[in-house]
């Protein structure tokens, strides 16, 4: 007998992120040049070349831990936060935003610029990861789920003047 993986239906393996992220996007009229999900065939890829670049664990689910580069951090004051003090609002960059479900954290991958972005992440409000990362790989900036900013590159001297 073929063994299969049957999911239970009373468990509800995510939330409704990505759900409330495309409708927003479809409420804000944000053109998918700006912000949209990436193909699930291309996620692993993106994921793997990001961590293979920034962590020196591909495993770990606290990856700001694992930083090979430099880095810098500080506390994020939310009512003065803005994200234009630290990006090109129209630079191409890749944007993880992880959630955890049953202490299993997933990192939901996508495209886009800072303006459409800012406008998904000002609606949405997060109580999990955020990572940004410069299509070029030249630098990573993370918020994680304690409030704190973290970054690498370029990222890691705009913290710095931030504080």
């Amino acid at each position: 007998m073929k063994k299969r993986h049957l999911k239970s239906k009373g468990k509800k393996t995510w939330t409704n992120l990505r759900v409330d992220i495309k409708r927003i996007c479809e409420d804000f009229n944000i053109p998918k040049s700006e912000f949209s999900e990436v193909s699930i065939n291309l996620w692993a890829e993106i994921e793997t070349k990001i961590w293979r670049k920034f962590s020196t664990r591909q495993n770990s689910e606290w990856r700001w831990q694992t930083l090979k580069e430099e880095y810098s951090a500080a506390s994020i004051d939310y009512q003065k936060f803005k994200l234009d003090k630290f990006f090109n609002l129209n630079e191409k960059l890749w944007i993880l935003l992880g959630e955890t479900v049953r202490e299993t954290t997933k990192c939901w991958v996508y495209e886009g610029t800072l303006n459409g972005f800012n406008k998904v992440f000002l609606e949405v409000g997060w109580r999990d990861d955020v990572v940004v990362v410069s299509k070029k790989y030249k630098w990573i900036f993370i918020i994680n789920h304690y409030g704190i900013m973290i970054g690498t590159g370029e990222m890691k001297d705009k913290i710095e003047n931030s504080r």
